[in-house]
């Protein structure tokens, strides 16, 4: 059963609806500090290299960003989205589809009116608007040996007449250790192009646009223990478009490093089937490990 009763900010003066659910929602956005600081956020925005975009490091209330961390199921048994290819290994959800309640509310409460007001003004796309059916976005989760090859991003919905303009992505890893890899790439084009790397490090938060021009990823495999994953919640955000449908861009990626493509076509040589008996077993391995420290 989904309870806020952890999340729970004192009352304000006079009382009112601020306990409770009501109060919860109020503190999963920045929205207050977002708006005072719109004109440094805009500069640093527009003035970041390789090309525009922002990092925010805490921003977010840390308790409500442990209780979505909390929410990511299991490995097994979840309705989500696998994506095992020469160019990517990661998992997904479904959007907003069947995420607990108060996953949920964090994802829509960053697409509140306020914070669309800010991300307008920071970045220029005065006609931005949200996808309610969350396509692409919600929980993201990579585990040890996953990568994303450097890629530009699809900008076609596969349903609404809407191109993609920008993307709000917020990480959920305490105590990340940077030598586990995991750091988002920003590159621009061409093989000398500079390159930001952004470590996904907990209540660390990056903004950037989509376009052919703004190449990102996590090309290298992720070295983090095998009870660790890469979790972050993902927000694409966009422009109504009635020819978007029949013009937008796909995904386009560059070819992966030497490593990623051998471990590619070890992963099309071996049955699926073989991977999933893998993870099955060390997930049976940790639980008898965890229940025998417990016990002792």
């Amino acid at each position: 059963m989904n309870q806020i009763s952890s999340i729970r900010p004192a009352a304000p003066a006079g009382g009112g609806l601020g306990e409770g659910f009501d109060g919860a929602i109020a503190r999963m956005a920045p929205i207050g500090r977002l708006l005072a600081e719109e004109d440094e956020l805009r500069a640093r925005y527009l003035a970041a290299e390789p090309y525009p975009h922002l990092v925010l490091d805490n921003y977010f209330d840390p308790d409500v960003l442990d209780r979505v961390a909390s929410e990511f199921p299991g490995r097994g048994g979840r309705d989500w989205l696998s994506y095992d290819t020469a160019n990517e290994v990661k998992r997904t959800s479904r959007g907003a589809l069947d995420l607990p309640a108060f996953s949920q509310a964090f994802l829509w409460r960053v697409c509140a009116p306020p914070m669309m007001r800010f991300l307008r003004e920071a970045t220029g796309h005065a006609d931005l608007c949200v996808d309610p059916l969350f396509h692409g976005g919600g929980m993201h989760e990579s585990f040890r040996g996953g990568w994303l090859n450097m890629h530009a991003d699809w900008t076609r919905h596969p349903v609404l007449p809407l191109t993609r303009r920008l993307n709000l992505i917020v990480y959920l890893n305490r105590d990340w250790d940077p030598a586990w890899g995991g750091a988002l790439e920003l590159k621009s084009p061409g093989g000398g192009g500079a390159v930001a790397k952004v470590e996904p490090l907990f209540n660390r938060a990056v903004v950037f646009p989509t376009t052919p021009e703004t190449l990102h990823g996590f090309p290298d495999p992720i070295g983090c223990p095998g009870d660790r994953s890469r979790k972050s919640v993902s927000w694409f955000y966009w422009s109504p478009d009635p020819d978007a449908i029949k013009g937008g861009a796909p995904i386009t990626f560059l070819p992966g490093n030497r490593t990623t493509r051998a471990r590619a076509l070890l992963r099309s040589l071996v049955p699926p089937a073989a991977f999933a008996a893998r993870d099955a077993a060390r997930d049976g391995l940790r639980t008898l490990l965890r229940s025998a420290r417990e016990g002792g």
